[in-house]
C-alpha cells in the first residue's frame, strides 16, 4: 500500500492534524522533490523571519547558512535516493542574515509508491548549543583551577618527600646491623617513597610538559633500558623485535612512554604472561606495537582509557596513558589501541622519523590548542 501526500488545503477530515502542524512549537516545513517549500507552520515562519507567503515556493537552500550548504546538499541528494535522515545538525539563515542551529528529522511522502516530498521537523537547538559551550567553558576553567592546585600540592609534597628520602638513607647507613624486621620496614618505606615520587613526577609532567630535547636514538636500546629497570617479574616474558629502528625523539620522554605501557601490560596480565613488541618502518614513519596476553579491555572503558584521572587501579594517578598520549603527540605521532576480550590488548605508536615532521606537527598542535582556548 502506497502512502498519499497530505494536502492541508482540501483535507477537511484532517483538521486535527492541520492544527498540530500549524501550532506546534517544532518548526515544520513540507517540500517537493525539487527542494521547494510547499508548506510550513507558524513556528518555522517566525524563526526564519519571512512571512508564510514569502516562504512558499522558496528553495530550502535559501534558508541554509553557508557553513551547512555542503551538508544540506548531501542530505538532499541522499533523501532523493529514498533514504531518510534524523537528528542532523544544520545551520539555518534568517531573513535578516542571523543564523541558528537546527536539529533536522524528515519523513518521506509518497504517492502511488513514488517519492513526492518530505515533511521536515526542525528543533531550534541554539540555546542548548550555547549551554553546552558554557558548560565546556566551566569545565575548562575547573580543569585549569584543578591543574594549578595539583601543581601546588605536588610541589609542596616534593620537598618534604626529598627530606624523608635523605633521612631514611642516613638511618640505613648508620644502622648496618639492623634486624631483618627493621630492614623490611626500611625497604617498605623506600618503596612507598619511590611510588609517591613517581606519582608526583607524573602530575608535574602532565600539567607542565617540557620542551622536547631531540636527538637520534635506537628504539631497541631505549626498550632494553626500560625493561631492565622496571620488569622484575619472573613470570613475564618480553619478546623484543628482531629488527631495530632509529628515530628522532626525546629519550627521557620516550622511556617514560614505554615504561608506562609495559607496566600497564604487566598489570593487565596480573604479572603472568607474554608481552610481544614489534616494529616496522617506512621512509617517513616508524610503528611500534606492544601486545600483552591479558584479558583485554571492556568496550565500556575503551573511550575513557586516555582520559586524565581515569584508572581502574586502586593505586595510581590515572595520568599514565594520558601522559603517553601527550608525549607521543608532542613528537608529531599518534597512539591507538586494539583489544579483544580474552586475547589481550595492542597499543600501537606511530612516530615520524625526521626532526622537521616533529617540529611542524608539534607547532600545529600548539596552534590548534590556542585556537580551542579562544
Amino acid at each position: 500500500m502506497s502512502e498519499k501526500i497530505i494536502s492541508f488545503d482540501d483535507a477537511n477530515n484532517l483538521d486535527i492534524y492541520r492544527e498540530l502542524y500549524e501550532n506546534s512549537l517544532i518548526l515544520f516545513r513540507t517540500i517537493n522533490v525539487k527542494g521547494e517549500i510547499i508548506n510550513c507552520n507558524k513556528a518555522y515562519s517566525n524563526a526564519i523571519g519571512y512571512s508564510k507567503n514569502e516562504i512558499i515556493g522558496q528553495n530550502i537552500f535559501a534558508h541554509t547558512a553557508i557553513e551547512s550548504l555542503d551538508e544540506m546538499t548531501e542530505m538532499f541528494n541522499t533523501w532523493k535516493s529514498g533514504k531518510q535522515y534524523s537528528n542532523k545538525e544544520i545551520w539555518l539563515r534568517k531573513k535578516n542574515g542571523d543564523k541558528f542551529l537546527g536539529l533536522f528529522s524528515a519523513n518521506n511522502l509518497y504517492d502511488s509508491g513514488v517519492l513526492v516530498g518530505s515533511n521536515t521537523a526542525i528543533q531550534d537547538i541554539t540555546e542548548i548549543t550555547l549551554m553546552k559551550k558554557e558548560f565546556k567553558n566551566i569545565k575548562r576553567k575547573r580543569q585549569e583551577i584543578m591543574g594549578e592546585l595539583s601543581t601546588r600540592i605536588a610541589h609542596d609534597l616534593k620537598n618534604p618527600l626529598s627530606v624523608i628520602k635523605t633521612a631514611i638513607e642516613i638511618l640505613q647507613i648508620k644502622n648496618k646491623s639492623m634486624t631483618q624486621q627493621h630492614s623490611n620496614l626500611f625497604q617498605a618505606i623506600n618503596h612507598s617513597i619511590i611510588r609517591m615520587d613517581h606519582q608526583i613526577t607524573q602530575v608535574f609532567d602532565f600539567l607542565n610538559p617540557k620542551p622536547l630535547k631531540l636527538d637520534e636514538y635506537s628504539i631497541g636500546k631505549i626498550l632494553e633500558s626500560v625493561i631492565s629497570g622496571i620488569i622484575d617479574s619472573k613470570n613475564v616474558t618480553i619478546q623484543l623485535p628482531e629488527n631495530d629502528c632509529m628515530i628522532m625523539c626525546d629519550k627521557i620522554k620516550m622511556e617514560s612512554v614505554f615504561a608506562n605501557l609495559l607496566l600497564n601490560a604487566t598489570q593487565a596480565m596480573n604479572g603472568n604472561g607474554t608481552i610481544t613488541i614489534t616494529m616496522e618502518e617506512n621512509d617517513s614513519h616508524t610503528k611500534i606495537r606492544i601486545k600483552d596476553s591479558g584479558s583485554g579491555i571492556p568496550d565500556k572503558l575503551i573511550s575513557k582509557i586516555f582520559d586524565p584521572m581515569f584508572t581502574t587501579r586502586q593505586i595510581g594517578t590515572g595520568l599514565g596513558l594520558p601522559s603517553c598520549k601527550t608525549i607521543i603527540e608532542q613528537h608529531g605521532g599518534n597512539i591507538s589501541l586494539e583489544t579483544t576480550i580474552g586475547a589481550g590488548t595492542i597499543f600501537e605508536i606511530e612516530l615520524p622519523k625526521s626532526r622537521l615532521s616533529i617540529t611542524t606537527n608539534n607547532h600545529d598542535s600548539v596552534s590548534e590548542s590556542k585556537k580551542l582556548e579562544k
